[in-house]
């Protein structure tokens, strides 16, 4: 028997979502302090990992033991194959939770990986290469959007919240049918409308600004794609390493005191203690200031 009757609105949905949210953020911060322990370079290396594997041993858990998330407990929904017939298979439900944690890594992973192997081909014309990265830095700019866009419609028509749902066609159906909030179904319409719009907007706004660069700095050539090159033109800092990973220092941030770091070594390192890793003065995460098309010479700076 259908139990399409029976599928969950968005609001149970959302609330789902953010009661997993909440107890995913308490694995992360056991995990963060646990890796603190252990080791803080290692911390400052990998501490942006502990969400992405928060996540993923969440819901495997809960999949592996047959059991609900506690926001699908929270909310009284199940999820159901495609045909609102039966609980989905355990690989389709593992599927569906790599692709909402780990898609948008593997694209532009896949998206990087392109363009290096365009770079390296002897065989194309610098034209077609061209071509292929105005191509891929397209699709860049677009794959934030999909997600949005897909919001928006979840909003408008309810159904699946998660582009990994739709793509495996697992669905959500509210086990106490009786206490569906129909009633609240119009408030998400037009806030399904009112985030489609801003998305239109957001990127006619963007191809606007694309079509008034000049022309010259709309095509990189491929010679400037090198690795040294893009480095230096995002914001490294040469001949430098950052004082938290000991790597390169990449884009380069100074603290109130005077002392450069990486962007996202300083702010990880601020979310737990607010002074200077170097001299300890105090430094609040409003004073941080990211420089722009900043660069030193290596020699002059030893």
């Amino acid at each position: 028997m259908s139990l399409f009757h029976a599928n969950a609105g968005q609001a149970e949905i959302i609330r789902t979502v953010q009661k997993d949210q909440e107890h995913i953020e308490y694995v992360r911060t056991a995990l963060s302090e646990v890796l603190l322990l252990l080791s803080q370079r290692h911390w400052f290396r990998y501490n942006a990992l502990c969400k992405l594997v928060a996540e993923v041993l969440y819901h495997h858990y809960a999949i592996l033991h047959n059991l609900q998330t506690l926001g699908e407990e929270y909310t009284g929904i199940i999820q159901v194959d495609a045909n609102y017939v039966m609980l989905p298979n355990k690989a389709l439900q593992l599927l569906a939770i790599l692709l909402e944690y780990g898609g948008e890594h593997v694209v532009d992973r896949v998206l990087t990986y392109l363009q290096t192997e365009i770079d390296r081909s002897e065989e194309l014309l610098e034209s077609v290469k061209t071509g292929l990265h105005k191509l891929i830095d397209t699709l860049r700019v677009v794959v934030p959007y999909v997600r949005g866009f897909h919001t928006s419609l979840f909003y408008i028509h309810g159904g699946k919240y998660h582009i990994s749902k739709r793509l495996t066609g697992i669905n959500y159906v509210l086990i106490r049918n009786w206490l569906k909030e129909d009633h609240s179904v119009y408030g998400y319409k037009v806030l399904g409308y009112v985030t489609l719009t801003q998305l239109v907007l957001a990127l006619a706004a963007r191809y606007q600004q694309y079509r008034s660069q000049p022309s010259q700095a709309k095509v990189v050539a491929p010679s400037v794609r090198s690795a040294d090159s893009s480095r230096t033109a995002s914001g490294t800092l040469p001949g430098r390493n950052c004082a938290l990973c000991m790597d390169t220092a990449q884009a380069i941030t100074v603290t109130q005191c005077g002392h450069l770091f990486c962007w996202q070594c300083i702010l990880h390192w601020l979310d737990q203690r607010q002074v200077c890793p170097i001299c300890r003065e105090s430094v609040k995460k409003t004073r941080v200031v990211r420089l722009q098309n900043f660069s030193v010479d290596p020699e002059r700076a030893s």
